[in-house]
């Protein structure tokens, strides 16, 4: 292999941007899961405690999502 062409390097930066965005937004998801889990939520069943869906996280995973696998495809299309 010679070297990467300019459509793979711009895969990698898709890649490495999607990656983050999921890390962040996992971060993000575990800080307020631990919210949910404080002490005001124990004596209640598992079935009241709803985690609410953010369109937040739903935009990010979205996102992330799309820009890792658009970045994964466009790196092996120019292979």
């Amino acid at each position: 292999m010679d070297s990467l062409v300019a459509e793979q390097v711009w895969a990698v930066v898709m890649f490495v941007l999607g990656s983050f965005i999921l890390n962040t937004c996992s971060k993000w998801e575990r800080a307020d899961q631990a919210v949910l889990k404080e002490s005001k939520s124990y004596g209640r069943r598992k079935s009241d405690i709803v985690k609410p869906r953010t369109l937040r996280g739903t935009l990010m995973t979205l996102l992330g999502a799309g820009l890792c696998l658009g970045g994964m495809i466009l790196f092996l299309l120019h292979i």
